[in-house]
């Protein structure tokens, strides 16, 4: 069993890595090294659906352990008031800029403009999906961790011994030109978007998203909205509405050319892609156009370049050093049991509480 893990990313996967590991029985240490801040990445600005069974048959096993672990998670640590944990309806809705629907459509909620809306259709109910505030549940996740040993610092290398077995991380840090190593039994790359400069042989590609925060004068009840919205001008615009206890979350499209910073506190913000956004959404609700717009954000969603899911699991060609990353939008839904399995992983050897056999890293030398 690993005296000493060191975790790269301090995203909503590697956080979790972290806390599971840290409540492990065998109570090995735990460091967790994050370049820019916690969740500074996709886990502090996504819209943190979760979904039981959205998911195909390689990540079905992974999301149902998932789902049941957010809700145990919130029900043990407050998070219905830490991190805004709640069950949803989830809706999708279809509608054309301009035109009325032909007939009375059923089921629309009561925020959204009257007379718009022309097809609603139920995507899960309050059992089957539920959100968090994936900032705010990772930061709390950090404080919940047992003696959790956080460094801010670039980790620019796995370091290796000549037999392959991992001997720790090289990390730069600000203002200083020397690099230290952080020695480790075992290393956990969990970088997102930056896990393939660590880890060359982990292809993970990269898109961009941009979203926005609203607040509105007037709540609205909590129905996640995928919508179908087609323009006057003849396009297509499908943002993704989520409210949240406090404020009102919308994310568009995807960017599959933008290209990575070194770091994710250099994430840059296309705001017309934000005001689109506003723009596309108020459509379809009269409340979200007079609301206040309180962030333009972006961040870059990891996406594995072989197969369905994520690489989870021993990296081939190295001894000790595994990896998390690759888990595209379903980051914040599948953290949790990401994080578990792998603790199983390090600390007893085989993996119990899922079958993610489809995304073991060796699938890459295959």
């Amino acid at each position: 069993m690993p005296q000493k893990v060191v975790i790269i990313g301090g995203g909503i996967v590697g956080v979790s890595t972290a806390y599971y590991l840290s409540h492990h029985e065998s109570n090995p240490s735990v460091t967790l090294i994050e370049a820019s801040s916690i969740a500074s990445g996709a886990s502090g600005k996504a819209g943190g659906l979760l979904a039981l069974d959205w998911h195909g048959n390689d990540t079905a096993s992974l999301a149902r352990l998932s789902y049941q672990l957010h809700a145990s998670l919130a029900e043990q640590f407050n998070g219905r008031e830490r991190w805004g944990y709640r069950e949803l309806t989830t809706l999708e809705i279809s509608c054309t800029e301009g035109k009325a629907p032909s007939r009375h459509v059923a089921g629309v909620p009561d925020w959204l403009r009257e007379g718009v809306i022309s097809k609603v259709g139920n995507l899960g109910t309050t059992q089957s999906t539920a959100q968090v505030h994936p900032r705010r549940f990772c930061e709390a996740i950090v404080k919940e961790s047992k003696n959790l040993e956080v460094i801010m610092g670039h980790a620019s290398k796995v370091v290796l011994y000549d037999d392959k077995k991992v001997k720790g991380v090289e990390v730069e840090f600000d203002g200083i030109r020397e690099t230290k190593i952080i020695e480790a039994d075992v290393v956990v790359v969990a970088a997102g978007p930056w896990t393939s400069r660590l880890l060359p042989n982990i292809p993970v590609s990269t898109q961009r998203a941009h979203s926005i925060t609203i607040s509105t004068q007037t709540p609205v009840s909590p129905h996640a909205l995928f919508t179908n919205i087609k323009l006057k001008n003849g396009s297509l615009a499908t943002p993704e509405i989520y409210p949240r206890t406090d404020e009102i979350y919308a994310c568009g499209d995807v960017e599959k050319h933008a290209p990575l910073p070194k770091f994710a506190r250099d994430v840059k913000v296309d705001e017309g892609r934000c005001r689109q956004i506003m723009k596309d959404i108020s459509v379809v609700s009269e409340i979200l156009e007079y609301g206040e717009i309180t962030a333009m954000q972006a961040c870059y969603l990891p996406y594995s370049e072989i197969g369905p899911g994520p690489s989870v699991g021993w990296v081939p060609g190295m001894r000790n050093v595994a990896v998390a990353a690759g888990h595209s939008c379903w980051g914040i839904c599948n953290a949790p049991g990401t994080g578990k399995l792998l603790t199983e992983l390090i600390c007893e050897g085989r993996i119990s509480s899922a079958n993610i056999q489809s995304l073991d890293p060796g699938r890459y030398t295959r």
